[in-house]
C-alpha cells in the first residue's frame, strides 16, 4: 500500500542530523533509491514509514508533515549509533565536511607493518578534514578520488573504513543567560577496522551527543 507523507519533513530530519541519503537507508534497512524517492515524491509503503520512524525517533503519524515533530520517549540518547562501512571517496567526504570536530579511530594493529600504515591513514584523513573547507572545488575532485584510491588500497591490505555523522553538545558557559539553549557540533567520526573483524561497530551513545 503506497501513502504520502511529507518529502521536505522527511528531508529536514536527515540533514539535521547530518546524514547522507545512502547513510539514512542503511539505518532504516531500505534501498537508497526508496529514500530519493521519498524526499522527491513523498510517497512510501507503511514498512519505509514505520522504518524511517523508527529511525528519526517520531511518532509515523508525524512524518506527514501535519504535526508538530517530537522525539519519542525512548530519546535519542539511548539508540546504538552504527558505522556504515565507506566504499567510496565521496562517502569519506560525506562524513568529515562540514564537521565541526573529528574522532579518529582504529581496531588495535596486528603487526608494526600495520600499524605504521594505519597511523598514515589517520594522519592523512585529519588533515583532509582540517582543510577542507580551504580547498577550490578542482582541488576537491581529485581528493574525492585519492580518497577512493585510498580505500581501495586498504582494501588490498585487508583493511577497511567505517564512518559515522554525529552531534556534541556543548553547553553554554555558566555566565549565559539562564534560558540560552546548548549549541550542538557536527562530529565526523571515521574507524580503520580489519575487513575479517567480527567486531560490530557500534559508538557509544553518550559519546555521539
Amino acid at each position: 500500500m503506497t501513502i504520502n507523507v511529507s518529502s521536505e519533513v522527511v528531508k529536514k530530519l536527515r540533514l539535521k542530523r547530518g546524514w547522507t541519503q545512502e547513510h539514512l537507508a542503511h539505518l532504516a534497512s531500505v534501498n537508497v533509491r526508496t529514500i530519493q524517492r521519498v524526499e522527491k515524491a513523498g510517497v512510501c509503503d507503511l514498512e519505509t514509514r514505520s522504518a524511517l520512524a523508527a529511525v528519526f525517533e517520531v511518532e509515523a503519524s508525524q512524518l506527514d508533515g501535519q504535526k508538530k515533530i517530537e522525539q519519542t520517549v525512548s530519546g535519542s540518547a539511548k539508540r546504538p549509533l552504527v558505522y556504515q562501512r565507506l566504499s567510496s571517496g565521496q562517502g569519506v567526504v560525506d562524513i568529515f565536511s562540514g564537521a565541526h570536530a573529528y574522532r579518529l579511530t582504529n581496531e588495535e594493529p596486528r603487526s608494526k607493518e600495520d600499524a605504521e600504515y594505519i597511523a598514515w591513514l589517520l594522519n592523512h584523513l585529519h588533515d583532509y578534514s582540517e582543510a577542507w573547507d580551504e580547498i577550490d572545488p578542482g582541488s576537491r575532485v581529485e581528493a574525492t578520488y585519492e580518497l577512493g584510491q585510498m580505500i581501495r588500497e586498504m582494501e588490498q591490505r585487508g583493511l577497511c573504513l567505517f564512518g559515522l555523522r554525529t552531534k556534541g553538545k556543548v553547553n553554554p558557559p555558566p555566565v549565559a543567560a539562564n534560558d540560552a539553549e546548548p549549541a550542538y557540533l557536527r562530529i565526523g567520526n571515521l574507524h580503520v577496522a580489519y575487513v575479517d573483524s567480527k567486531k560490530i561497530l557500534v559508538l557509544d551513545p553518550s559519546a555521539g551527543m
